[in-house]
């Protein structure tokens, strides 16, 4: 579609304006990182001092393991989950499309509602309130984006090759390690990060099974009621490189793969 000239400068505009709102507060929490005179402007100079506060901080350092160690679990249980949910819903059988709406159903249910729930729940059963009680609220956040990526990556073509595998005398097991689990590669690494990323930043869902366990996010919250600190700026923005070396790591991963 060819647009006259005024339009194009509108267009550009508005992608500049998007580019500017999506990445300016990402520039700007990572430059107030390295100010030596926090989070006041102009900028005095370019320091480490507030990385140095951050690894020095006990309660941060111990909610960012938390939230480690919760987000590496839960990725591994919704990759599991997601496969397997994925495999049988390529199926047809009765009752396909509910059970799949009902899988889903945690994308639409305000987290605030679901955690709120989900600790009068535990109260009842007598369940105290720990790290892991959050598990399986981060699980069921997570598992319909890792159903719905899943479902996108079982091309059409892949029962082709299943069919052929087994024509030639292979059994399930080899099927799934030798066909499947190779075809999906990517789709499982997708999977995989997409569930760490949305575990390590869920705090609304965990907030009230908790307890005193903190993750990284409900301890940001917890500071955050008093005042804002250079030291979150800093575990912002390391956060933030982690995120995009992650993305950069499965990228590279998955282009070697195809090679």
């Amino acid at each position: 579609m060819v647009f006259h000239e005024p339009m194009n400068r509108l267009l550009k505009a508005y992608l500049v304006l998007l580019t500017l709102f999506v990445y300016l507060p990402i520039f700007s929490l990572t430059a107030f990182s390295f100010n030596a005179g926090g989070l006041t402007f102009p900028f005095k100079a370019f320091s480490l001092e507030w990385y140095v506060k951050l690894f020095q901080s006990p309660r941060l350092m111990e909610a960012v393991s938390r939230s480690l160690a919760l987000a590496l679990v839960t990725m591994v249980l919704t990759t599991f989950l997601s496969f397997m949910t994925a495999y049988v819903l390529r199926e047809r059988f009765r009752g396909k499309i509910l059970l799949f709406y009902l899988f889903v159903l945690g994308i639409v249910i305000p987290g605030i509602a679901y955690g709120l729930g989900t600790a009068l729940f535990y109260q009842a059963l007598g369940v105290k309130k720990s790290l892991w009680a959050a598990l399986p609220v981060h699980v069921v956040w997570t598992l319909p984006f890792g159903i719905i990526l899943m479902m996108a990556g079982f091309d059409p073509k892949i029962r082709a090759y299943e069919a052929a595998a087994k024509t030639l005398g292979g059994d399930d097991w080899s099927i799934l390690r030798e066909i499947l689990l190779p075809l999906l590669f990517p789709t499982l690494l997708g999977t995989a990060l997409f569930a760490f990323t949305l575990s390590y930043n869920e705090s609304e869902r965990s907030i009230f099974l908790l307890g005193t366990d903190n993750t990284i996010p409900a301890e940001i919250l917890a500071q955050l009621s008093a005042r804002a600190t250079p030291e979150l700026y800093a575990l912002g923005a390391l956060s933030t490189a982690v995120s995009v070396l992650s993305l950069g790591l499965v990228g590279w991963l998955v282009l070697r793969k195809k090679s």
